[in-house]
């Protein structure tokens, strides 16, 4: 690593690898747009890639709406259902969600800490590698066997959000070798601030002032929390570890911002499934991280270390097999009871799992660290809160218009008769 800090050596020296394969597919891609598109009849094998690859199966240009918006996008209807179960299927899911992530994060913390029979597991590449690899597996089965939407995505379209989530997921990981894992749950709360740049940059978004104002207090929460628990961290070395972590952790937050507000366009424009994007991204993300393993050597060593160390394998399965189940119970929520139900639900989540974290892992956190927990959980709950109360106020003057209008409509009949 040289001058460098071992963590900044290995970022330089994945962004290398990466910034040769988009270069590479750059120059590709340019090459085959100046050309005519393969004609959808044409199968042999090379025209059927390109197509894939660069224009999307069986499409040459994308149909667009008179007002420019794309035609795939589509509207989906809610089957009402039994209030028995739709409680049924909520238990499922926060029991789902918070058992599957609970445990994601309890071995993802284990993998990267403990002290196993030949030392300390280093590579944060091959645990991503692993997670990305069982995602897209267990996505292929889904699509294998259910009914889903016809593909229209150029695949190449995937891989800047597949880019973006293999970083944030190795900053998140590579983060736990310097910040406690309560530090790091907390500190992802800040991921609003981010989150709204990149909506007002990419998708020109506009906030309400309190979303402004709960960022702040947020990130103030998130600064008396962490500077509660490095106050005790008396010599240097420790606060230089921290400050290592904490630029870790704005890393993941930058990275992970990016990624939803891509995977957000892309649903926007190809009405995809959300297996589809699992496969998508994971395809990608798998051979990213598995082009840095080779070249760093990191994955015969991660074998070779896998392999002496039993244990350390099934910790690191589980961790794959949690974050794919995860996966799949964030989209089924998402899609059966919205967005707002799912963040209270992972809310809960990142409060249990600090406390988890604490009795398993012997975290010690005072009162001012208490302090700043409680403050970014009583932002992040009066932030669901406004954002509930004004979809009511829509609904209701959505309502009061309709009723309007009717008055109105019923008014002039009676006028004209």
């Amino acid at each position: 690593g040289g001058a460098l800090p071992p963590w900044l050596f290995r970022l330089v020296n994945n962004l290398g690898v990466y910034f040769i394969f988009f270069g590479i597919g750059y120059l590709a891609l340019r090459h085959v747009r100046n050309r005519p598109a393969p004609e959808p009849s044409d199968r042999d094998f090379l025209p059927t890639l390109v197509r894939f690859l660069f224009f999307g199966p069986g499409v040459t240009q994308l149909p667009t709406n008179d007002d420019g918006t794309s035609a795939y996008s589509s509207v989906t209807k809610e089957v009402e259902t039994s209030l028995f179960r739709r409680a049924a299927k909520l238990c499922f899911c926060v029991t789902g969600l918070l058992t599957s992530f609970l445990s994601w994060g309890l071995l993802q913390e284990r993998v990267m800490t403990t002290e196993y029979t030949t030392g300390r597991f280093q590579s944060s590449n091959f645990m991503v590698f692993c997670s990305r690899s069982v995602g897209l597996i267990v996505a292929l089965l889904v699509i294998n066997f259910t009914q889903q939407k016809t593909l229209k995505a150029p695949f190449y379209k995937y891989s800047f959000t597949s880019l973006s989530n293999v970083l944030s997921s190795w900053c998140q990981l590579e983060a736990l070798k310097y910040l406690s894992f309560p530090t790091q749950v907390l500190g992802k709360s800040s991921k609003m601030i981010p989150v709204m740049i990149m909506g007002k940059v990419i998708s020109k978004k506009k906030y309400p002032w309190y979303e402004y104002i709960v960022a702040v207090v947020i990130l103030f929460g998130v600064a008396v929390f962490i500077l509660a628990e490095n106050s005790d961290k008396a010599n240097n070395s420790e606060q230089q570890t921290t400050m290592a972590g904490l630029f870790l952790l704005i890393g993941y937050l930058t990275f992970d911002s990016f990624t939803s507000q891509w995977q957000g366009h892309l649903f926007d424009d190809y009405d995809m499934s959300s297996y589809q994007m699992m496969v998508g991204v994971n395809s990608f993300s798998a051979f990213l991280t598995l082009l840095s393993l080779l070249q760093t050597g990191e994955l015969l060593s991660s074998i070779d270390f896998v392999l002496a160390n039993p244990l350390c394998a099934q910790h690191i399965a589980g961790f794959a097999v949690c974050g794919a189940t995860g996966s799949m119970f964030i989209f089924y929520t998402i899609k059966n009871f919205g967005p707002l139900v799912f963040t209270m639900i992972m809310v809960t989540r990142q409060l249990v799992a600090i406390i988890l974290s604490c009795i398993f892992y012997g975290h010690h956190i005072d009162a001012g660290g208490i302090g700043g927990a409680v403050i970014v959980f009583a932002a992040i709950g009066y932030r669901i809160y406004r954002k509930e109360s004004d979809k009511r106020k829509k609904k209701q003057e959505q309502k009061q218009n309709e009723l309007s209008q009717i008055t109105q409509q019923s008014e002039l009949k009676v006028e004209k008769q």
